[in-house]
């Protein structure tokens, strides 16, 4: 009867390990590198650093798309990378390329997509968070930390500060009919001439509203009105 048990252990557990390398096969079965292991993964030079680079901490359960099953991710906000946390905890980092390029955490359903949008600095291929998605007009936030240098005593009344993790600042973009994400404007008068035959639209629309353009909520209600046009 032991012996029984102890072979039909076995095999749930030959089973389960089967499953997750069949997982892993399905996100890269070549080995071309859809999921790696990343040196940047490993923190132990970074300790002295305070705070997190991740605006969430805990992996959490997500679809991505391309893979047919569950898994556990976070994202690094400093890194601009999606990790995921396999069955022995182990981490990888997952690569930025299609089909892996949406990932839904469960059960919230925040989506996660890799897009090319455009910055002040140029053209990025990167990670933002779906806001708002309707009528081929879409909004999308950028998170990112970054890390703030510490400073060295001055005196006594200048005590050292160490490294930390420092949020930035959100940044909006907004894609229309799938192009290229820009960035939102930061002024009405610009967010007017994005739009130049609906400029009076527009106008009476933010007259009537209390709307600024440095609160999410007001920008969320913005592109909501513009994908009625």
């Amino acid at each position: 009867m032991k012996k029984l048990l102890l072979n039909t252990s076995l095999l749930f557990f030959t089973v389960l390990s089967i499953n997750a390398q069949r997982l892993m096969d399905t996100m890269d079965p070549t080995s071309s590198g859809a999921l790696f292991r990343n040196d940047v993964l490993n923190k132990k030079e970074m300790t002295k650093i305070e705070g997190s680079e991740y605006l969430v901490d805990e992996f959490r359960l997500a679809e991505v798309s391309g893979i047919p099953q569950q898994i556990m991710v976070r994202y690094n906000a400093m890194t601009d990378m999606i990790e995921v946390q396999n069955e022995k905890k182990e981490v990888f980092s997952l690569m930025k390329k299609e089909p892996f390029n949406i990932i839904t955490i469960i059960p919230f359903t925040d989506k996660i997509k890799l897009l090319n949008y455009k910055t002040k600095d140029g053209e990025v291929n990167g990670y933002l968070v779906e806001l708002f998605n309707k009528n081929d007009v879409a909004l999308y936030r950028r998170d990112k930390i970054a890390i703030q240098k510490g400073k060295e005593a001055i005196n006594s009344y200048s005590p050292a500060t160490s490294a930390r993790y420092v949020k930035t600042n959100d940044e909006y973009y907004l894609s229309l009919k799938n192009e290229t994400a820009v960035m939102m404007p930061k002024n009405k008068k610009e967010l007017q001439d994005l739009f130049p035959s609906k400029k009076e639209e527009i106008a009476t629309y933010l007259k009537k509203n209390n709307f600024s353009l440095k609160e999410e909520k007001s920008i969320i209600e913005m592109v909501k009105f513009i994908s009625n046009f």
